[in-house]
């Protein structure tokens, strides 16, 4: 019976020791600032690479940001993006922005500051699109805005308000005031 009474005491001393050993060292974790995310985002991330598969599980778009900032409503705030936009074209699409969000509940994506776009045409062209904002809407294949638009490539230059480009069919229309300048 002493036995058992010096190992229980043996053992309490232990387990005593160990807990005071515990709470030294997170004593003070309380104590400590607590990180907060910028503009009280609910999460971040820096220089994130998103990657979307279409219905067949080939790579539809891939779109780099320098910093995403995810609120609670499911919205997003983007800075330095750029969509590197596959699905359903023989070449591809690049659209760029120095910021965009993504409304609540929501999968498109809204660009503005210095929207830019780049489109490798088959036969060896490349257009060049330039405007205020876009939206790029994954779901339908599609780019649009209603800012002004210039659009350029080798031996014409396009300008509208207004454009819509179907990813899926390649193409790119310029909707009111079109004016068309071709050179040689």
């Amino acid at each position: 019976m002493l036995r058992i009474v010096a190992i229980l005491l043996v053992a309490s001393a232990v387990l005593l020791g160990l807990r005071v050993i515990n709470n030294e060292r997170t004593s003070g974790a309380d104590d400590a600032p607590r990180l907060s995310t910028p503009d009280n985002s609910d999460y971040y991330m820096s220089d994130a690479v998103v990657r979307q598969m279409d219905d067949n599980g080939r790579l539809a778009y891939r779109m780099t940001v320098g910093e995403s900032l995810h609120f609670a409503d499911d919205s997003a705030r983007l800075t330095d993006i750029d969509v590197h936009y596959l699905a359903g074209t023989k070449t591809y699409w690049d659209v760029s922005a120095e910021r965009g969000r993504i409304p609540a509940g929501e999968r498109d994506i809204y660009l503005y500051d210095g929207v830019t776009g780049r489109h490798p045409r088959v036969n060896g062209n490349v257009v060049e699109i330039v405007t205020d904002n876009a939206w790029v809407r994954p779901d339908t294949d599609r780019i649009d805005t209603q800012a002004h638009v210039t659009a350029t490539e080798p031996g014409q230059r396009v300008e509208g308000d207004g454009m819509e480009v179907n990813l899926k069919t390649d193409k790119l229309r310029l909707l009111e005031n079109v004016q068309v300048t071709y050179t040689p």
